[in-house]
């Protein structure tokens, strides 16, 4: 029991390595070199027109994506991806409120690709997200999520996001209308 205590107590280190299914799994900061993959792994979650509503035309392109890193990190904010093996698996971002009266939230962002869904990857990027947003002193942290991703709900609900609103029928999946639901999390 005391050690589970210490680990859980444990300082936050921005640089993380563990296990997943017997694979290698980092998770670090962003840095500009990742632009290019991060923008083809991205495009790939976007042209599935499941989780995320832009088109590929609409991403960033690789000098754009290093800009975006980097604007990020420059405010505050935390731009993280997750690695298997030394590929980028998919990223978490935490983009803070502005530096005025909402500088004590942040909007969350997080997406897997095809192929890395279902090693627990989601749950280290959650983790992981909500143990640097406390050492940044974000009291906030909201998202959005399509009402047909039960999963992302599910494991929103687990770590304590509560349903804040939602817009009914804002997109259209596969042909049948779906809410975009809004979550938060107060640390």
């Amino acid at each position: 029991m005391a050690a589970d205590v210490k680990e859980r107590t444990a300082p936050f280190s921005e640089r993380q390595k563990m296990k997943a299914k017997g694979r290698q799994v980092m998770l670090r900061p962003a840095i500009p070199r990742d632009a290019e993959e991060l923008r083809r792994r991205l495009a790939r979650v976007v042209r599935e027109g499941v989780y995320l509503d832009e088109t590929p035309d609409s991403l960033p392109d690789k000098q754009e994506k290093k800009e975006e890193i980097q604007e990020i990190q420059d405010a505050g904010g935390m731009y993280t991806v997750v690695e298997v093996d030394g590929e980028i698996a998919g990223a978490a971002i935490l983009k803070r409120g502005n530096r005025g009266i909402s500088r004590h939230t942040a909007r969350f962002r997080t997406w897997l690709t095809p192929g890395y869904r279902g090693m627990g990857l989601g749950r280290k990027l959650m983790e992981y997200t909500i143990a640097w947003a406390r050492t940044q002193e974000v009291e906030k942290i909201n998202l959005d999520v399509w009402s047909s991703n039960d999963r992302a709900i599910e494991l929103y609900k687990k770590y304590g996001f509560k349903v804040e609103g939602r817009l009914r029928k804002q997109a259209i999946l596969h042909g049948k209308y779906v809410d975009e639901v809004y979550m938060s999390l107060f640390l």
